[in-house]
């Protein structure tokens, strides 16, 4: 009783804040970074997310927590800290393109990116882009993009600034950041490094089990480098490394047997010349991506399966201003090739060449529009012309209308076609058709916007066990006849002044409704409902925070049996931060976390137990 009391009040708070009116408000000057306002540029009708510095602070565990605590975005999970991947809307993991400074960044193997091999606070900035329009990422991002940005930030005089952050808490759990920027008004440095370590040994619910083999370590390095020329030009560099290993654990009832182990390495580089005119802006990147896993069915033996990726991308783009009439035209030109294998398949080298074009116009700031249009040429398959265009019509001061289309066109991965004794070389490519209206409201304390979506995708690509009949049991990939996604997407974000507390609150929710026409079965690993919310009271120099999150129930199995469905949970998380002391540019503030604070006993998929209540304590130092 106890447990339901705490969980309705934290919601009627949270709700019940949204309608106060206070009678003093102060504000922090907002900051949002070029690369925001770069995406915000081309996301006309569309939804955007920007996750603050300290919401990302309050996330440090993991990127999964991060995504799943802050946007209505679903993430399945192979235990704390496993593989885990996405769904966007009810659509699959490589639905979804996480974009890093600019480029997709998913694997060549499986068309997906795991977001636990992704560390949290190397990145500046992470902004999340809903729909099918970020067509400039890649054709097959129906879902929707997530990015990832480092910042290059110049001043004009010289300038160090610093920041170690270390996070400890339970199963030894450990996480310890450092991130320098140097600059003037010529050159600018940005250096992060990161180690995260676990044991991951939490016990398991109603058993006598720890969770014995889900102990990982990963170190990761981020860095990037600006020099500003006297000719309006400008040379960057941006270089990532990730090494990582993890265990995986086992599943009930016999968690014990679990013996697994998986590495993998990411490096990816990228160099891109940029010179500026009146009103031209030509821009030339060149990259180079590498992948590498090893998987070890016997973590005490030599032997392993890989997996490995080469990318080497080239890309010119200039953009051409037209300030009569408040326009830009765009034109990306970009060259890829990718070669791919595993020790059971033979290196495959794919070729695209990509030719995108956007025109982007304001109209007297009541109307603002884009046009997209991607042709591919891809050596494997003839892809079509795939386009997007989106609305924002402002017809009062504070109120918007948004209005997005788009065609999705997703050509089936390496492993989709030529996994041995699993791929399938008859595999139809994706093709989807979008829509989506929203309306909403923006003030400098509120803003809400809720959006309605539709997505028909034909010839999906779902592994299943039963797409073989000649190999019943095993998972092969097949193309589904026809799918349908449909649902309400609704945010809302409040802060306001009491007296001298301050408080935030945040609302994420969709309603998701993804079916197979066929069958009329809903599509595994999908969520009917999703909502999270997010509630800061400060005061002075302390602050108090609270995360909830409601996962509805989800299907396992094709067939949406019940007996393998996985039970919708509530979870709440609580914590809070106090500044020692803020002195010109030093500051240092502590703070602490509870995690499912109410001891739930939940699974994200079967017979796989999440932690009950933990904790952590951190420590972030700016200097």
């Amino acid at each position: 009783m106890i447990k339901k009391i705490i969980a309705f009040s934290f919601f009627f708070y949270t709700l019940i804040s949204v309608s106060q009116n206070d009678s003093i408000y102060n504000r922090l000057d907002e900051v949002i970074i070029n690369s925001t306002k770069k995406l915000q540029k081309y996301s006309a009708g569309q939804k955007i997310i920007n996750l603050s510095d300290s919401v990302i602070t309050r996330n440090l565990g993991s990127f999964t927590d991060l995504i799943r605590y802050n946007s209505s975005i679903y993430l399945k999970e192979y235990g704390k800290g496993g593989t885990s991947s996405v769904s966007f809307r009810g659509t699959s993991a490589s639905n979804t393109a996480v974009v890093w400074n600019g480029i997709n960044i998913n694997s060549v193997n499986n068309g997906q990116t795991g977001f636990n091999s992704l560390t949290v606070n190397l990145f500046d900035a992470i902004d999340i882009r809903s729909g099918g329009g970020s067509i400039e990422y890649g054709s097959g991002a129906i879902g929707g993009t997530i990015h990832l940005n480092d910042v290059l930030k110049y001043n004009d005089t010289f300038k160090i600034n610093n920041e170690f952050i270390f996070s400890g808490g339970s199963y030894s759990t450990f996480n310890s950041i450092y991130k320098s920027k140097i600059s003037d008004n010529n050159y600018t440095v940005s250096l992060g490094v990161s180690h995260n370590f676990s044991d991951n040994d939490f016990k398991l619910f109603n058993t006598e089990f720890n969770n014995t083999n889900g102990n990982y370590e990963n170190y990761g390095i981020n860095l990037g480098f600006g020099y500003r020329f006297k000719n309006n030009s400008e040379l960057k560099f941006f270089s990532t490394s990730y090494l990582g290993e993890r265990h995986f654990s086992g599943t009930l009832p016999n968690p014990s047997s679990a013996n697994e182990k998986y590495k993998d390495t990411n490096y990816r580089n990228m160099l891109i010349y940029g010179f500026s005119s009146q009103n031209i802006n030509h821009e030339i990147k060149v990259a180079y991506l590498t992948q590498k896993y090893q998987y070890f069915s016997n973590k005490l033996s030599d032997n392993f399966n890989f997996g490995k990726s080469r990318r080497f991308i080239g890309g010119y783009s200039v953009d051409l201003k037209l300030p009569q009439i408040n326009a830009t035209v765009s034109s990306f030109s970009e060259y890829e090739s990718t070669f791919g294998s595993t020790d059971m398949i033979q290196e495959k080298n794919r070729r695209q060449f990509s030719q995108y074009f956007i025109y982007n116009q304001n109209i007297k700031k009541l109307i603002s529009f884009n046009i997209k249009l991607r042709k591919d040429f891809n050596s494997d398959y003839n892809v079509p012309f795939v386009y997007s265009v989106g609305f924002k019509i402002r017809p009062f001061s504070k109120f918007y209308i948004r209005v997005n289309g788009s065609k999705n066109y997703r050509v089936p991965t390496y492993n989709d076609l030529f996994w041995p004794g699993q791929g399938n070389l008859d595999l139809l490519p994706e093709t989807s058709l979008q829509g989506e209206v929203g309306i909403g409201y923006k003030n400098k304390k509120l803003s809400i916007d809720i959006g309605g979506y539709y997505i028909n995708t034909e010839d999906k690509i779902v592994w299943t066990p039963s797409g073989d009949p000649n190999q019943p049991g095993v998972w092969v990939p097949i193309n589904l006849s026809k799918t349908n996604n449909k649902g309400v997407e609704a945010s809302l974000n409040y802060n306001f002044y009491y007296k001298k507390y301050k408080v935030v609150t945040s609302i994420n929710y969709n309603y998701t409704l993804a079916k197979n026409t066929r069958t009329d079965k809903f599509l595994t690993f999908v969520p009917k409902h999703l909502l999270n919310s997010n509630l800061t009271i400060s005061y002075k120099k302390a602050s108090l925070f609270f995360q909830s999150l409601f996962n509805g129930k989800v299907y396992t199995t094709e067939e949406n049996s019940e007996d393998f469905n996985v039970p919708s949970f509530f979870l709440l998380n609580t914590g809070g931060e106090y500044k020692v002391f803020q002195k010109l540019n030093k500051s240092l503030t502590l703070g602490f976390k509870i995690n499912n604070l109410l001891g739930k006993k939940y699974v994200v998929l079967p017979r796989r137990p999440m932690p009950e209540r933990n904790f952590n304590i951190n420590i972030n130092y700016k200097f």
